[in-house]
Protein backbone atom coordinates (compact mmCIF):
# COMPACT_ATOMS: atom_id res chain seq x y z
CA UNK A 1 0.00 0.00 0.00
CA UNK A 2 1.35 3.38 -1.09
CA UNK A 3 1.21 5.13 2.00
CA UNK A 4 -0.01 8.76 0.13
CA UNK A 5 -2.82 6.35 -1.25
CA UNK A 6 -6.43 5.86 0.13
CA UNK A 7 -6.80 9.14 2.05
CA UNK A 8 -10.88 9.80 0.57
CA UNK A 9 -12.51 8.51 3.50
CA UNK A 10 -14.27 11.17 6.14
CA UNK A 11 -11.85 13.40 7.80
CA UNK A 12 -9.21 10.88 7.54
CA UNK A 13 -7.04 13.17 5.49
CA UNK A 14 -6.93 16.25 7.78
CA UNK A 15 -4.86 13.54 9.92
CA UNK A 16 -2.65 12.52 7.51
CA UNK A 17 -0.37 15.85 7.21
CA UNK A 18 2.95 15.83 6.08
CA UNK A 19 4.14 16.80 9.67
CA UNK A 20 1.63 13.83 11.28
CA UNK A 21 3.20 11.33 8.81
CA UNK A 22 6.79 12.57 9.94
CA UNK A 23 5.75 11.77 13.52
CA UNK A 24 4.35 8.58 13.06
CA UNK A 25 6.90 7.42 10.36
CA UNK A 26 9.81 7.51 12.97
CA UNK A 27 7.22 5.59 15.52
CA UNK A 28 9.54 2.41 16.81
CA UNK A 29 6.02 0.68 17.87
CA UNK A 30 3.70 -0.44 15.01
CA UNK A 31 0.96 2.39 13.70
CA UNK A 32 -2.17 1.63 11.73
CA UNK A 33 -4.93 4.13 10.58
CA UNK A 34 -8.29 2.87 10.09
CA UNK A 35 -11.68 4.76 8.77
CA UNK A 36 -15.08 3.88 9.94
CA UNK A 37 -15.77 1.43 7.76
CA UNK A 38 -12.47 -0.57 8.85
CA UNK A 39 -10.31 -0.19 5.91
CA UNK A 40 -6.56 0.48 6.11
CA UNK A 41 -5.77 4.52 5.47
CA UNK A 42 -2.00 4.13 6.79
CA UNK A 43 0.55 2.12 7.86
CA UNK A 44 4.03 2.67 9.24
CA UNK A 45 6.90 0.88 8.41
CA UNK A 46 7.21 -0.48 12.22
CA UNK A 47 4.18 -2.46 11.48
CA UNK A 48 5.24 -3.44 8.52
CA UNK A 49 8.39 -4.69 9.71
CA UNK A 50 6.60 -5.95 12.96
CA UNK A 51 4.38 -8.28 11.37
CA UNK A 52 7.11 -8.86 8.37
CA UNK A 53 4.75 -7.63 5.48
CA UNK A 54 5.38 -5.23 2.43
CA UNK A 55 3.35 -2.50 1.04
CA UNK A 56 2.84 -4.50 -2.12
CA UNK A 57 0.91 -7.16 0.14
CA UNK A 58 -1.71 -4.46 1.51
CA UNK A 59 -3.54 -3.52 -1.47
CA UNK A 60 -6.17 -0.59 -1.10
CA UNK A 61 -9.23 -1.29 -0.03
CA UNK A 62 -7.75 -3.95 2.45
CA UNK A 63 -9.29 -4.26 5.69
CA UNK A 64 -7.92 -4.63 9.32
CA UNK A 65 -9.15 -8.25 9.40
CA UNK A 66 -8.23 -9.23 5.91
CA UNK A 67 -4.53 -7.88 7.18
CA UNK A 68 -3.95 -10.55 9.69
CA UNK A 69 -5.29 -12.82 7.48
CA UNK A 70 -2.34 -12.79 6.17
CA UNK A 71 -0.42 -13.96 9.47
CA UNK A 72 -1.88 -16.98 11.56
CA UNK A 73 -3.16 -15.23 14.57
CA UNK A 74 -3.89 -16.62 17.79
CA UNK A 75 -5.23 -15.39 21.68
CA UNK A 76 -2.34 -16.32 24.09
CA UNK A 77 -3.76 -19.78 24.82
CA UNK A 78 -2.72 -20.63 21.27
CA UNK A 79 -6.45 -20.55 19.78
CA UNK A 80 -6.73 -19.39 16.32
CA UNK A 81 -8.31 -15.91 16.71
CA UNK A 82 -9.53 -13.58 13.81
CA UNK A 83 -8.72 -10.03 14.93
CA UNK A 84 -11.28 -7.85 14.40
CA UNK A 85 -12.51 -4.03 16.25
CA UNK A 86 -15.40 -3.88 17.64
CA UNK A 87 -16.61 -0.86 16.59
CA UNK A 88 -19.69 -0.97 18.63
CA UNK A 89 -18.34 -1.17 21.74
CA UNK A 90 -15.63 0.83 21.06
CA UNK A 91 -18.37 4.14 20.43
CA UNK A 92 -20.20 3.28 23.46
CA UNK A 93 -16.97 3.63 25.72
CA UNK A 94 -16.56 6.63 27.88
CA UNK A 95 -13.42 8.87 28.40
CA UNK A 96 -10.80 6.76 27.05
CA UNK A 97 -12.28 5.07 24.15
CA UNK A 98 -9.25 2.84 24.24
CA UNK A 99 -9.80 -1.00 23.65
CA UNK A 100 -7.02 -3.65 23.98
CA UNK A 101 -6.77 -7.61 22.43
CA UNK A 102 -3.35 -9.42 22.85
CA UNK A 103 -2.11 -11.58 20.34
CA UNK A 104 0.38 -13.98 18.81
CA UNK A 105 1.22 -13.91 15.12
CA UNK A 106 3.22 -16.93 13.47
CA UNK A 107 5.67 -15.27 10.81
CA UNK A 108 7.15 -16.27 7.75
CA UNK A 109 10.57 -16.05 9.01
CA UNK A 110 9.54 -18.94 11.67
CA UNK A 111 9.20 -16.91 14.51
CA UNK A 112 5.85 -15.73 17.18
CA UNK A 113 5.69 -12.48 17.78
CA UNK A 114 3.20 -11.60 20.84
CA UNK A 115 1.44 -8.01 19.66
CA UNK A 116 -0.77 -5.94 22.23
CA UNK A 117 -2.92 -4.34 19.99
CA UNK A 118 -4.55 -1.45 21.24
CA UNK A 119 -7.40 0.33 19.59
CA UNK A 120 -7.80 4.20 20.24
CA UNK A 121 -11.19 5.92 18.86
CA UNK A 122 -10.23 8.99 16.58
CA UNK A 123 -12.83 12.12 16.72
CA UNK A 124 -13.31 15.17 15.41
CA UNK A 125 -15.09 17.84 17.03
CA UNK A 126 -16.64 14.95 18.83
CA UNK A 127 -17.54 13.06 16.19
CA UNK A 128 -16.12 9.48 15.49
CA UNK A 129 -13.68 9.60 12.04
CA UNK A 130 -11.48 6.77 12.76
CA UNK A 131 -9.75 4.08 14.54
CA UNK A 132 -5.96 4.33 15.45
CA UNK A 133 -4.41 0.85 16.23
CA UNK A 134 -0.80 1.21 18.07
CA UNK A 135 0.95 -2.54 18.01
CA UNK A 136 3.03 -3.07 21.12
CA UNK A 137 5.72 -5.66 20.70
CA UNK A 138 5.53 -7.19 23.76
CA UNK A 139 7.41 -10.72 22.35
CA UNK A 140 10.11 -10.26 25.24
CA UNK A 141 8.14 -10.18 28.20
CA UNK A 142 5.53 -12.61 27.01
CA UNK A 143 8.31 -15.05 26.21
CA UNK A 144 9.80 -14.65 29.85
CA UNK A 145 6.57 -14.86 31.51
CA UNK A 146 5.51 -17.74 29.15
CA UNK A 147 8.66 -19.64 29.57
CA UNK A 148 8.22 -19.33 33.59
CA UNK A 149 4.78 -20.15 33.84
CA UNK A 150 4.79 -23.36 31.79
CA UNK A 151 8.17 -24.45 33.91
CA UNK A 152 5.95 -23.97 36.83
CA UNK A 153 2.84 -26.02 34.93
CA UNK A 154 5.09 -28.72 34.32
CA UNK A 155 7.29 -28.77 37.36
CA UNK A 156 3.60 -30.03 38.94
CA UNK A 157 3.36 -32.07 35.92
CA UNK A 158 6.46 -34.14 36.99
CA UNK A 159 5.31 -34.21 40.98
CA UNK A 160 2.01 -35.59 39.65
CA UNK A 161 3.29 -38.37 37.59
CA UNK A 162 5.88 -39.75 40.19
CA UNK A 163 2.85 -39.08 42.76
CA UNK A 164 1.30 -41.38 40.59
CA UNK A 165 3.92 -44.44 40.37
CA UNK A 166 1.71 -46.50 43.26
CA UNK A 167 -0.87 -46.65 40.43
CA UNK A 168 1.38 -49.09 38.79
CA UNK A 169 1.17 -51.58 41.52
CA UNK A 170 -1.86 -52.61 40.25
CA UNK A 171 -0.70 -52.91 36.50
CA UNK A 172 -1.06 -54.38 33.37
CA UNK A 173 -1.95 -58.48 33.56
CA UNK A 174 0.94 -60.58 33.04
CA UNK A 175 -0.31 -61.39 29.22
CA UNK A 176 -0.60 -57.60 27.78
CA UNK A 177 1.54 -57.17 24.52
CA UNK A 178 2.73 -53.65 25.43
CA UNK A 179 6.52 -52.71 25.94
CA UNK A 180 4.65 -49.36 27.64
CA UNK A 181 1.78 -51.19 30.14
CA UNK A 182 -1.53 -49.47 29.62
CA UNK A 183 -1.32 -48.60 33.41
CA UNK A 184 1.36 -45.68 32.39
CA UNK A 185 -1.64 -43.98 31.22
CA UNK A 186 -2.04 -41.56 34.05
CA UNK A 187 2.03 -41.35 34.31
CA UNK A 188 2.18 -40.62 30.68
CA UNK A 189 -0.36 -37.87 30.30
CA UNK A 190 1.77 -35.83 33.08
CA UNK A 191 4.78 -36.37 31.52
CA UNK A 192 3.34 -35.42 28.22
CA UNK A 193 2.43 -32.18 29.44
CA UNK A 194 5.73 -31.95 31.07
CA UNK A 195 7.35 -31.62 27.37
CA UNK A 196 4.37 -29.75 26.06
CA UNK A 197 4.21 -27.00 28.72
CA UNK A 198 8.27 -27.03 28.93
CA UNK A 199 8.51 -26.54 25.02
CA UNK A 200 5.32 -24.75 23.95
CA UNK A 201 4.69 -27.43 21.74
CA UNK A 202 0.93 -27.36 20.13
CA UNK A 203 0.52 -31.09 20.40
CA UNK A 204 2.16 -34.08 21.98
CA UNK A 205 2.18 -37.75 22.02
CA UNK A 206 3.32 -40.70 23.81
CA UNK A 207 3.03 -44.60 22.08
CA UNK A 208 3.92 -47.74 23.25
CA UNK A 209 5.30 -50.09 20.86
CA UNK A 210 3.76 -53.44 20.78
CA UNK A 211 6.11 -55.56 22.01
CA UNK A 212 4.54 -58.80 19.65
CA UNK A 213 2.88 -57.16 17.00
CA UNK A 214 5.25 -53.89 16.54
CA UNK A 215 1.96 -51.42 16.34
CA UNK A 216 1.91 -47.82 17.60
CA UNK A 217 -0.29 -47.78 20.70
CA UNK A 218 -1.44 -44.40 22.26
CA UNK A 219 -0.63 -44.15 25.33
CA UNK A 220 -1.48 -40.43 25.99
CA UNK A 221 -1.13 -37.12 24.50
CA UNK A 222 -1.93 -33.44 24.58
CA UNK A 223 -2.90 -30.27 22.93
CA UNK A 224 -5.91 -32.24 20.37
CA UNK A 225 -9.59 -31.10 20.74
CA UNK A 226 -11.69 -33.91 21.92
CA UNK A 227 -12.80 -35.31 18.58
CA UNK A 228 -8.93 -35.95 17.82
CA UNK A 229 -8.33 -37.67 20.84
CA UNK A 230 -11.27 -39.69 20.11
CA UNK A 231 -10.06 -40.40 16.84
CA UNK A 232 -6.46 -40.97 17.93
CA UNK A 233 -7.95 -44.00 20.52
CA UNK A 234 -10.27 -45.43 17.64
CA UNK A 235 -6.95 -46.26 15.40
CA UNK A 236 -4.61 -47.21 18.37
CA UNK A 237 -2.95 -50.28 17.81
CA UNK A 238 -4.00 -50.41 13.89
CA UNK A 239 -0.73 -48.91 12.23
CA UNK A 240 2.93 -49.59 12.81
CA UNK A 241 6.15 -47.57 12.47
CA UNK A 242 6.58 -47.87 8.69
CA UNK A 243 2.81 -46.17 8.31
CA UNK A 244 4.28 -43.42 9.84
CA UNK A 245 7.40 -42.56 9.05
CA UNK A 246 10.01 -43.56 5.70
CA UNK A 247 12.65 -46.62 7.19
CA UNK A 248 15.55 -44.31 7.26
CA UNK A 249 14.18 -42.68 10.01
CA UNK A 250 12.43 -45.44 11.57
CA UNK A 251 16.05 -46.78 11.46
CA UNK A 252 17.40 -43.95 13.30
CA UNK A 253 14.62 -44.46 16.32
CA UNK A 254 16.55 -47.78 16.72
CA UNK A 255 19.71 -46.05 16.77
CA UNK A 256 18.87 -43.70 19.72
CA UNK A 257 18.53 -40.50 17.36
CA UNK A 258 15.55 -38.21 17.48
CA UNK A 259 13.65 -37.65 14.12
CA UNK A 260 12.73 -34.66 12.67
CA UNK A 261 9.69 -34.26 10.15
CA UNK A 262 8.40 -31.03 8.77
CA UNK A 263 4.64 -30.72 7.58
CA UNK A 264 5.30 -31.72 4.13
CA UNK A 265 6.34 -35.30 4.88
CA UNK A 266 4.05 -35.66 7.87
CA UNK A 267 1.75 -39.18 7.68
CA UNK A 268 -1.33 -39.77 9.85
CA UNK A 269 -2.85 -43.12 8.39
CA UNK A 270 -6.02 -42.71 9.22
CA UNK A 271 -6.45 -39.20 8.14
CA UNK A 272 -5.60 -37.28 4.48
CA UNK A 273 -3.82 -34.45 6.09
CA UNK A 274 -2.15 -33.59 9.60
CA UNK A 275 -5.31 -31.76 11.94
CA UNK A 276 -3.26 -30.22 14.51
CA UNK A 277 -1.02 -26.95 14.09
CA UNK A 278 2.73 -27.61 13.98
CA UNK A 279 5.13 -27.10 11.18
CA UNK A 280 7.77 -30.02 12.57
CA UNK A 281 7.24 -33.48 14.49
CA UNK A 282 10.18 -34.71 16.66
CA UNK A 283 9.81 -37.92 17.41
CA UNK A 284 12.08 -38.90 20.39
CA UNK A 285 13.12 -43.01 21.40
CA UNK A 286 12.48 -44.33 24.06
CA UNK A 287 14.29 -47.44 25.50
CA UNK A 288 14.03 -49.71 28.74
CA UNK A 289 17.45 -52.17 28.51
CA UNK A 290 18.15 -51.37 24.78
CA UNK A 291 14.66 -52.48 23.98
CA UNK A 292 12.57 -49.95 21.87
CA UNK A 293 9.32 -50.08 23.76
CA UNK A 294 7.70 -46.17 22.34
CA UNK A 295 8.64 -42.88 21.63
CA UNK A 296 7.34 -39.04 22.32
CA UNK A 297 6.69 -36.84 19.57
CA UNK A 298 6.21 -33.43 20.05
CA UNK A 299 4.67 -30.82 17.53
CA UNK A 300 5.78 -27.27 17.64
CA UNK A 301 6.26 -24.41 14.86
CA UNK A 302 9.84 -24.49 14.64
CA UNK A 303 13.13 -26.55 15.33
CA UNK A 304 13.69 -27.42 18.39
CA UNK A 305 17.62 -26.75 19.45
CA UNK A 306 20.47 -28.85 21.14
CA UNK A 307 18.96 -27.55 25.09
CA UNK A 308 15.38 -28.35 24.14
CA UNK A 309 16.40 -31.75 22.32
CA UNK A 310 18.29 -32.62 25.77
CA UNK A 311 15.15 -31.53 27.86
CA UNK A 312 13.08 -34.14 25.79
CA UNK A 313 15.56 -36.87 26.46
CA UNK A 314 15.95 -35.83 29.67
CA UNK A 315 11.75 -36.76 30.17
CA UNK A 316 12.49 -39.90 28.15
CA UNK A 317 14.83 -41.01 30.43
CA UNK A 318 12.45 -40.18 33.39
CA UNK A 319 9.58 -42.33 31.44
CA UNK A 320 11.63 -45.14 31.21
CA UNK A 321 13.36 -45.17 34.48
CA UNK A 322 9.69 -45.16 36.03
CA UNK A 323 9.04 -48.18 33.62
CA UNK A 324 12.21 -49.92 34.65
CA UNK A 325 11.62 -49.48 38.35
CA UNK A 326 8.54 -50.24 38.56
CA UNK A 327 7.14 -53.08 36.32
CA UNK A 328 9.54 -55.65 38.75
CA UNK A 329 6.88 -54.66 41.40
CA UNK A 330 3.67 -55.58 39.95
CA UNK A 331 3.50 -58.50 41.07
CA UNK A 332 4.80 -58.44 44.56
CA UNK A 333 2.98 -57.97 47.85
CA UNK A 334 1.27 -54.50 48.60
CA UNK A 335 2.99 -53.99 51.48
CA UNK A 336 6.91 -54.51 50.02
CA UNK A 337 5.85 -53.45 46.56
CA UNK A 338 5.12 -49.90 48.17
CA UNK A 339 8.68 -49.91 49.97
CA UNK A 340 10.14 -50.32 47.04
CA UNK A 341 8.03 -48.00 44.72
CA UNK A 342 9.06 -45.43 47.55
CA UNK A 343 12.44 -46.29 46.77
CA UNK A 344 11.80 -46.36 42.99
CA UNK A 345 10.61 -42.47 43.59
CA UNK A 346 13.86 -41.09 45.06
CA UNK A 347 16.12 -42.70 42.81
CA UNK A 348 13.78 -41.38 40.18
CA UNK A 349 13.55 -38.01 40.98
CA UNK A 350 17.46 -37.86 41.66
CA UNK A 351 18.23 -38.30 38.88
CA UNK A 352 15.98 -36.04 37.03
CA UNK A 353 17.41 -33.53 39.37
CA UNK A 354 20.63 -34.24 38.16
CA UNK A 355 19.58 -33.77 34.48
CA UNK A 356 17.68 -30.48 34.95
CA UNK A 357 17.79 -28.51 38.24
CA UNK A 358 21.59 -26.59 36.35
CA UNK A 359 20.09 -26.10 33.17
CA UNK A 360 16.93 -24.78 34.74
CA UNK A 361 18.70 -22.21 37.17
CA UNK A 362 21.14 -20.70 34.80
CA UNK A 363 18.60 -19.13 31.95
CA UNK A 364 16.65 -17.92 35.15
CA UNK A 365 19.04 -15.98 36.60
CA UNK A 366 19.72 -14.04 33.28
CA UNK A 367 15.96 -13.79 33.08
CA UNK A 368 15.90 -12.58 36.49
CA UNK A 369 18.75 -10.30 36.02
CA UNK A 370 17.23 -8.80 33.04
CA UNK A 371 13.73 -8.33 34.42
CA UNK A 372 15.31 -6.76 37.04
CA UNK A 373 17.46 -4.15 34.66
CA UNK A 374 14.37 -3.72 32.68
CA UNK A 375 12.00 -2.34 35.68
CA UNK A 376 14.36 -0.10 36.96
CA UNK A 377 15.20 1.75 33.63
CA UNK A 378 11.33 2.06 33.31
CA UNK A 379 11.00 3.57 36.80
CA UNK A 380 14.00 5.85 35.78
CA UNK A 381 12.08 6.74 32.46
CA UNK A 382 8.77 7.14 34.20
CA UNK A 383 10.41 9.97 36.62
CA UNK A 384 12.37 11.67 34.15
CA UNK A 385 9.27 12.24 31.62
CA UNK A 386 6.33 12.21 34.16
CA UNK A 387 6.07 15.83 34.34
CA UNK A 388 6.34 16.03 30.73
CA UNK A 389 3.09 14.18 29.66
CA UNK A 390 0.45 11.53 31.30
CA UNK A 391 -0.09 9.64 28.01
CA UNK A 392 4.21 8.73 27.82
CA UNK A 393 3.66 7.24 31.27
CA UNK A 394 0.60 5.46 30.55
CA UNK A 395 2.66 3.87 27.95
CA UNK A 396 5.70 3.20 30.00
CA UNK A 397 2.63 1.41 32.26
CA UNK A 398 1.52 -0.45 29.84
CA UNK A 399 5.40 -2.04 29.89
CA UNK A 400 5.87 -2.63 33.69
CA UNK A 401 2.65 -4.96 33.83
CA UNK A 402 3.91 -7.68 31.70
CA UNK A 403 7.38 -6.96 33.25
CA UNK A 404 6.52 -7.42 36.73
CA UNK A 405 4.44 -10.37 36.39
CA UNK A 406 7.45 -12.08 34.56
CA UNK A 407 9.46 -10.78 37.96
CA UNK A 408 6.69 -12.54 40.17
CA UNK A 409 6.52 -16.02 38.02
CA UNK A 410 10.54 -15.78 37.99
CA UNK A 411 10.97 -15.69 41.71
CA UNK A 412 8.47 -18.54 42.31
CA UNK A 413 10.44 -20.50 39.89
CA UNK A 414 13.82 -19.43 41.53
CA UNK A 415 12.48 -20.63 44.79
CA UNK A 416 11.36 -23.90 43.13
CA UNK A 417 14.38 -24.65 42.00
CA UNK A 418 16.28 -23.78 45.03
CA UNK A 419 14.40 -26.67 46.57
CA UNK A 420 14.79 -28.84 43.94
CA UNK A 421 18.79 -28.40 44.23
CA UNK A 422 18.47 -28.41 48.37
CA UNK A 423 16.59 -31.48 48.26
CA UNK A 424 19.30 -32.81 45.57
CA UNK A 425 22.03 -31.62 47.98
CA UNK A 426 20.07 -33.56 50.97
CA UNK A 427 20.01 -36.78 49.44
CA UNK A 428 23.30 -36.89 48.44
CA UNK A 429 24.33 -36.22 51.72
CA UNK A 430 26.22 -33.05 50.31
CA UNK A 431 23.64 -30.30 52.19
CA UNK A 432 26.13 -27.65 53.58
CA UNK A 433 25.06 -25.20 56.59
CA UNK A 434 27.92 -22.47 58.13
CA UNK A 435 27.10 -21.05 61.18
CA UNK A 436 27.96 -18.56 63.21
CA UNK A 437 26.62 -16.35 66.19
CA UNK A 438 23.50 -14.66 65.22
CA UNK A 439 21.13 -12.62 66.98
CA UNK A 440 17.64 -14.35 66.68
CA UNK A 441 15.43 -11.60 67.27
CA UNK A 442 17.23 -9.40 64.83
CA UNK A 443 16.97 -12.16 62.68
CA UNK A 444 13.33 -13.18 62.92
CA UNK A 445 12.81 -9.00 62.50
CA UNK A 446 14.43 -9.29 58.74
CA UNK A 447 12.63 -12.21 57.98
CA UNK A 448 9.11 -10.61 58.73
CA UNK A 449 10.31 -7.16 57.48
CA UNK A 450 10.84 -9.44 53.97
CA UNK A 451 7.57 -11.54 54.35
CA UNK A 452 5.19 -7.57 54.67
CA UNK A 453 7.22 -6.49 51.72
CA UNK A 454 5.74 -9.12 49.61
CA UNK A 455 2.13 -9.01 51.66
CA UNK A 456 1.61 -5.81 52.70
CA UNK A 457 -1.58 -5.88 53.61
CA UNK A 458 -1.14 -8.93 56.03
CA UNK A 459 -0.75 -7.69 59.42
CA UNK A 460 2.03 -9.79 61.58
CA UNK A 461 2.67 -9.80 65.48
CA UNK A 462 5.66 -10.39 67.10
CA UNK A 463 6.21 -11.65 70.55
CA UNK A 464 10.14 -11.26 71.24
CA UNK A 465 11.76 -11.20 74.46
CA UNK A 466 13.57 -7.62 75.69
CA UNK A 467 16.78 -9.54 75.97
CA UNK A 468 18.93 -10.62 73.24
CA UNK A 469 19.06 -14.26 72.16
CA UNK A 470 21.74 -15.66 70.96
CA UNK A 471 22.60 -19.13 68.66
CA UNK A 472 25.13 -20.59 66.49
CA UNK A 473 22.71 -20.56 63.24
CA UNK A 474 22.57 -20.29 59.34
CA UNK A 475 21.27 -17.01 59.32
CA UNK A 476 20.26 -17.67 55.39
CA UNK A 477 18.64 -20.80 56.06
CA UNK A 478 16.63 -20.37 59.53
CA UNK A 479 15.35 -17.46 56.98
CA UNK A 480 14.40 -19.89 55.11
CA UNK A 481 12.56 -21.99 57.27
CA UNK A 482 10.63 -18.69 58.75
CA UNK A 483 9.42 -17.89 55.42
CA UNK A 484 8.29 -20.99 54.56
CA UNK A 485 6.28 -20.60 58.15
CA UNK A 486 5.21 -17.52 57.10
CA UNK A 487 4.08 -18.20 53.47
CA UNK A 488 1.90 -21.01 54.63
CA UNK A 489 0.22 -19.09 57.28
CA UNK A 490 -0.41 -16.16 54.90
CA UNK A 491 -1.97 -18.47 52.47
CA UNK A 492 -3.95 -20.82 55.33
CA UNK A 493 -4.95 -17.56 57.27
CA UNK A 494 -8.26 -15.09 56.18
CA UNK A 495 -6.83 -11.39 55.09
CA UNK A 496 -8.12 -9.76 57.73
CA UNK A 497 -6.80 -11.71 60.54
CA UNK A 498 -2.80 -11.58 62.41
CA UNK A 499 -0.32 -14.11 62.22
CA UNK A 500 1.85 -14.41 65.07
CA UNK A 501 5.19 -14.93 65.33
CA UNK A 502 6.54 -15.69 68.73
CA UNK A 503 10.53 -15.91 70.10
CA UNK A 504 11.11 -17.91 73.51
CA UNK A 505 13.65 -19.78 75.14
CA UNK A 506 12.96 -22.99 77.47
CA UNK A 507 16.48 -23.99 79.27
CA UNK A 508 19.07 -23.98 76.25
CA UNK A 509 16.84 -24.58 73.40
CA UNK A 510 15.28 -21.20 71.68
CA UNK A 511 11.67 -21.89 70.36
CA UNK A 512 10.11 -19.93 66.95
CA UNK A 513 6.67 -20.31 66.47
CA UNK A 514 4.45 -19.18 63.69
CA UNK A 515 0.35 -19.49 64.16
CA UNK A 516 -2.21 -19.17 61.96
CA UNK A 517 -6.19 -18.87 62.25
CA UNK A 518 -6.35 -21.30 59.38
CA UNK A 519 -8.67 -24.49 58.71
CA UNK A 520 -6.20 -26.30 61.06
CA UNK A 521 -4.39 -29.79 60.22
CA UNK A 522 -6.19 -33.35 60.74
CA UNK A 523 -4.00 -35.13 63.61
CA UNK A 524 -3.03 -38.31 61.53
CA UNK A 525 -1.74 -35.75 58.84
CA UNK A 526 0.48 -33.70 61.65
CA UNK A 527 3.17 -35.85 61.32
CA UNK A 528 3.10 -37.11 57.76
CA UNK A 529 3.55 -33.05 56.74
CA UNK A 530 7.03 -33.49 57.26
CA UNK A 531 8.08 -36.25 54.67
CA UNK A 532 9.43 -36.07 51.59
CA UNK A 533 6.64 -35.32 48.66
CA UNK A 534 4.12 -35.57 50.62
CA UNK A 535 1.09 -33.05 49.99
CA UNK A 536 -1.47 -32.17 53.22
CA UNK A 537 -4.82 -30.64 52.19
CA UNK A 538 -4.48 -28.08 54.78
CA UNK A 539 -1.19 -26.96 54.51
CA UNK A 540 -0.31 -26.50 50.76
CA UNK A 541 -0.98 -22.84 48.71
CA UNK A 542 -3.70 -23.51 46.62
CA UNK A 543 -3.01 -20.45 44.56
CA UNK A 544 0.75 -21.33 43.88
CA UNK A 545 2.61 -23.51 41.88
CA UNK A 546 4.83 -25.07 43.93
CA UNK A 547 7.02 -28.28 43.62
CA UNK A 548 7.55 -28.13 47.46
CA UNK A 549 4.19 -29.23 47.66
CA UNK A 550 5.14 -32.11 49.76
CA UNK A 551 8.98 -31.03 49.89
CA UNK A 552 8.82 -27.18 52.01
CA UNK A 553 8.36 -28.77 55.29
CA UNK A 554 10.10 -31.67 54.65
CA UNK A 555 13.31 -29.12 53.91
CA UNK A 556 12.40 -26.91 56.85
CA UNK A 557 12.93 -30.42 59.17
CA UNK A 558 16.22 -31.30 57.38
CA UNK A 559 17.31 -27.31 57.71
CA UNK A 560 16.60 -27.68 61.71
CA UNK A 561 17.80 -31.55 62.15
CA UNK A 562 21.43 -30.09 60.23
CA UNK A 563 21.34 -27.37 63.35
CA UNK A 564 20.52 -30.58 65.54
CA UNK A 565 16.88 -28.87 66.60
CA UNK A 566 13.62 -30.03 65.76
CA UNK A 567 10.11 -29.35 63.69
CA UNK A 568 6.58 -29.73 64.98
CA UNK A 569 3.28 -28.52 64.63
CA UNK A 570 0.25 -27.77 67.27
CA UNK A 571 -3.29 -27.82 65.42
CA UNK A 572 -6.97 -28.74 65.95
CA UNK A 573 -9.27 -28.84 62.71
CA UNK A 574 -10.65 -25.31 62.95
CA UNK A 575 -8.89 -23.26 64.90
CA UNK A 576 -5.95 -23.00 63.10
CA UNK A 577 -2.08 -24.08 63.30
CA UNK A 578 1.38 -23.42 65.18
CA UNK A 579 4.19 -24.44 63.35
CA UNK A 580 7.50 -24.34 65.61
CA UNK A 581 11.19 -25.24 65.33
CA UNK A 582 13.69 -25.44 68.14
CA UNK A 583 17.73 -24.61 67.77
CA UNK A 584 20.10 -24.90 70.52
CA UNK A 585 20.57 -21.12 72.13
CA UNK A 586 24.18 -19.96 73.65
CA UNK A 587 22.11 -17.78 75.96
CA UNK A 588 20.37 -14.14 76.54
CA UNK A 589 22.42 -11.18 76.77
CA UNK A 590 20.66 -8.09 78.81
Amino acid sequence: MNEKTNRSSTSIPSLLTDQFEAIMSKMTEGIIIIDMEGKIQWINEAAFNLLELSQQQIPPGTSFEQLFSYRRAYDLQYRPISPRINLEKLLSLANSSIQKQPLLCFLPSGGTVCIDVVYTLLKDQEKPTGIICQLHNLTEFYQTQANTSRNNTALLSLINAIAHLHDLLAASPPEEALSLPSSIHIIGQHLADLIRGLLGGQAVFLFSLGSLDQRLYYIAFGGLTPEQAELRWQNSGRYGLEDFLDPHEIAQLYEHQQVMVDREHMRIPFLRAVDFPASYLFWTPLFVKQELVGMFVLGRDCPCNAEESELVQAVATLTTLMIEYVRPVASMDQEKGNDLVLQATGQIINTFLDLASHELKTPLTSTMGNIQLALRRLEKLNDQIREEGEGISKKIELLRDPLEAASDSARIQERIIRNLIDDAQIQKKLLEIHPRPYELTALIQEAVKHHQQQYPDRQVTLALPPQELWANVDAIRIKQVIQIYLTNAHHQSPIDQPIAVRLRIDLSQAYISVQDKGPGIALQEQERIWDRLYRSQGTAPQNELDLSMGMNFYLCRMLIEHHKGQVGVESIPGHGSIFWFSIPSTGMKS
